[in-house]
This record gives C-alpha cells, sequence and structure tokens, in this order.
C-alpha cells in the first residue's frame, strides 16, 4: 500500500524530528518492538526495511505492513498502552529513535506534524479495516494475487516481483500456508500467467484471473 501524500512528512518536518532523537542500527532479524511490552519511543526509518507482524502460540506470522525509509512508527505509545504489534528488520536497517519529551515538544511546536499524525492514523485504521474484510470476505487466491499485482513492478510488457521476496512472505502477508501459496504459484505457471525468472524473479507476462 502507498501512502498518500499528505500522510507522508515532508523532508523539512522528517530531518527537524531526527534532529531530536538518536540513531540505532537492527540487524535483520532482530525484533525492535515486541507486541505487548510498554515502550515510550516514537521510531523514523531512515535505512532499510521492516515489517509490522503479528505472531500466533503456533508461531504463525500476519504482516500487517512492510515500512520503508522515510515512514515513523511507534506512535501509539502516546495513550499509555502496551504495543499492539511487533516491528522486525527484514535486512540491516537504521532508526532514529525519538524519546518522549522530544516528541511531545515536537509534536506541540509543529502543527503541520499533528495532522499529519491523524491522517497517518486514519489511513491504518483503513487498512486494517480492509484487511479484515479481505480476510473475512476473500478467498487465498484472490487474497494472493491482490498482493502480487501489488508487489509488481512494470518492466516494459511485463510486471516483475522482486525475487527477494520468499513465499513464505508472501502467506505472512496474506494469511494463508506457504504451501497453499507454493500451489496457487504453481498453478499461475502452469496457466501460463506466470514465469520463473532466475534475475528478476516471478514474472506477471499477462494479467491474473480474478477467480481460480
Amino acid at each position: 500500500m502507498i501512502a498518500r501524500q499528505e500522510e507522508q512528512l515532508s523532508q523539512e518536518l522528517l530531518t527537524e524530528l531526527s534532529l531530536r532523537g538518536e540513531l540505532r542500527t537492527i540487524a535483520r532479524g532482530e525484533v525492535l518492538i515486541r507486541e505487548g511490552e510498554q515502550s515510550d519511543s516514537l521510531y523514523i526509518l531512515a535505512a532499510g526495511e521492516l515489517k509490522v507482524y503479528t505472531c500466533g502460540d503456533n508461531g504463525r506470522e500476519l504482516v500487517y505492513n512492510v515500512l520503508r525509509p522515510g515512514e515513523f512508527f511507534g506512535e501509539l505509545f502516546l495513550d499509555g498502552g502496551p504495543r499492539s504489534a511487533s516491528v522486525k528488520a527484514t535486512c540491516t536497517s537504521i532508526c532514529v529513535v525519538v524519546g518522549p519529551e522530544e516528541f511531545r515538544s515536537f509534536l506541540r511546536g509543529y502543527p503541520e506534524f499533528a495532522e499529519c499524525l491523524v491522517l497517518k492514523l486514519i489511513s491504518r485504521v483503513r487498512r486494517a479495516t480492509q484487511q479484515l474484510r479481505d480476510l473475512a470476505m476473500k478467498d487465498v487466491y484472490q487474497r494472493a494475487s491482490a498482493l502480487l499485482n501489488e508487489l509488481a513492478v512494470d518492466e516494459g510488457e511485463v510486471r516483475a516481483i522482486d525475487k527477494a521476496i520468499t513465499q513464505q512472505e508472501i502467506a505472512d502477508r496474506i494469511g494463508a500456508t506457504r504451501e497453499m501459496v507454493n500451489h496457487i504459484i504453481r498453478e499461475l505457471v502452469r496457466g501460463g500467467f506466470l514465469i520463473r525468472d532466475r534475475r528478476r524473479g516471478m514474472v506477471l507476462v499477462k494479467d491474473l484471473p480474478k477467480h481460480w
């Protein structure tokens, strides 16, 4: 999901907020925030990639979002409650950690940031509602094809999906098993909708069917 422009911090605001925090490097696989824990900091992703997820008792993950440089997160600490999700680095990443007093001071001094924060929270509520709707109303194939279309990048007459994403990561993001995702991809290859490319990963050569 791509955030609308008004949900993004301007470079000026992002720089001002970053100056109030401390840099922290997170190794690939390291958990930065754990669901249920207390925290009192806001984070800005400066480099790398993070995933926001929850983990069930059986060890399965459901990924809510993937964060990329320039995004901020962790603002729910403002209500004093526990973290609602975990955040893990999918590659070596760098974050700016802003403490509670610095954050509240920034919030008071820059009303435009407060507006951006409200819009971001609204966007997250909409996203959560859509995810619940998809899980309840769409089958696994429909959820998988929607994600594949979202991940695909135009490359001439075809669309390519970064080979770095694994079938397990796709499964985690749509609330399915890796085996089911593997079955769907095999069927799409067999049907001539998708090909595997060592250099580009998966390539969509024609529009995916709405139903399977």
